[in-house]
């Protein structure tokens, strides 16, 4: 017998989460829209994440489990369940996470309008042992997406576009439990990056918002659970070059060269003054370089993993390698280019009667 396709997968990608994970499989199956596949993701847990996965699938019929045969990290997992979801629609939630009872029902209502990408207010669950540095991020993206999408909730590609050169390496979005996304974005953008450590998700949306829009829901349908445990604070904590400098350079690449960012460069040209997206990588492909034979080369306590970490991004980009080149061309350009703007003033000022 053929299974029916339902019309939305949900979909749990899942790595040593016993702690919270029977909460998160309760929300997302207390879903009021009923026509949805709950697709769950192990990337090989060594905890008591599968017990508790067979444990539920095996009184709702509605949960489809999947074990990867080698531990894919977490962008290939996401990719994963990408891969094994059936529905047009896909919802992710993250094993830490909750969604409302409504917030399936509530996205497809907002898809209507006709956005392959939908995302809805979420709130933050800070555990005890969430420090302040750890929430300020969050709750800094929390107050810039209120600003961003006040009185207007539909973005058109080109808004977005705009939203993106002011805010370039941030996430105005959300995190994936806060997001619905149509099955076509995969064939027409690709998946997510896994060359990206933390920033996957923000890459991500503004790759397919860029050419497509996306419209936000404002009422709170997703809770994201943040603690010392979490991956992004494990991040922040133990790999902060890699992640914060490396991937925001990678995403720098991305919108100066990448196919799929085309549109953000029309409109980078296009503003006064226009913005020169190629510049701004080599600037920051020079410093990041530089901060990691710095830092590797300390005579107080010398830090090789940056090292490390900017020579296995060459492998990844291989277009860092001509960066001290493109970077003093680049300087010495735009400084020509001033100096001849500046002259040019001059001589219309002289001009003039």
């Amino acid at each position: 017998m053929t299974r029916a396709v339902p019309g939305v997968s949900i979909c749990l990608p899942t790595y040593n989460g016993a702690r919270y994970l029977r909460e998160c499989l309760a929300s997302a199956l207390a879903q009021t829209h009923g026509d949805f596949e709950l697709v769950v993701v192990d990337d090989r847990s060594t905890d008591e994440t599968m017990d508790i996965i067979r444990d539920v699938a095996h009184a709702d019929s509605r949960v489809r489990v999947f074990e990867n045969d080698a531990n894919l990290g977490l962008v290939g997992n996401w990719n994963r369940c990408i891969e094994l979801s059936s529905a047009p629609w896909i919802k992710f939630v993250f094993q830490d996470d909750l969604l409302a009872t409504d917030c399936v029902r509530h996205l497809l209502d907002a898809a209507a309008a006709g956005f392959p990408l939908i995302s809805c207010a979420r709130d933050f669950l800070f555990q005890g042992d969430a420090t302040p540095e750890t929430k300020a991020p969050y709750l800094r993206n929390r107050a810039l997406l209120d600003g961003i999408y006040a009185g207007s909730f539909a973005m058109d590609a080109h808004a977005f576009c705009e939203a993106t050169l002011d805010h370039i390496g941030i996430n105005l979005v959300g995190e994936p439990t806060a997001v619905l996304l149509h099955r076509d974005v995969f064939r027409r953008f690709g998946t997510f990056d896994p060359r990206l450590a933390m920033y996957c998700d923000a890459e991500y949306w503004s790759r397919v918002a860029c050419n497509t829009g996306t419209m936000h829901v404002p009422d709170v349908l997703a809770t994201f659970r943040v603690h010392a445990e979490a991956t992004s604070a494990r991040n922040v904590a133990s790999r902060a070059f890699r992640a914060n400098a490396l991937d925001k350079l990678l995403i720098h690449h991305e919108l100066a060269f990448a196919d799929a960012y085309a549109p953000l460069r029309v409109v980078a040209r296009a503003r006064t003054p226009p913005v020169d997206l190629e510049a701004l990588f080599w600037e920051r492909a020079h410093w990041a370089r530089w901060h990691a034979r710095r830092a590797a080369s300390g005579t107080v306590d010398p830090d090789p993993g940056s090292l490390r970490a900017w020579e296995e991004f060459v492998t990844l980009v291989p277009r860092v390698t001509s960066t001290p080149l493109k970077a003093r061309a680049m300087r010495v350009g735009r400084g020509i280019a001033r100096r001849l703007r500046r002259f040019a003033a001059s001589e219309a000022g002289a001009a003039k009667p």
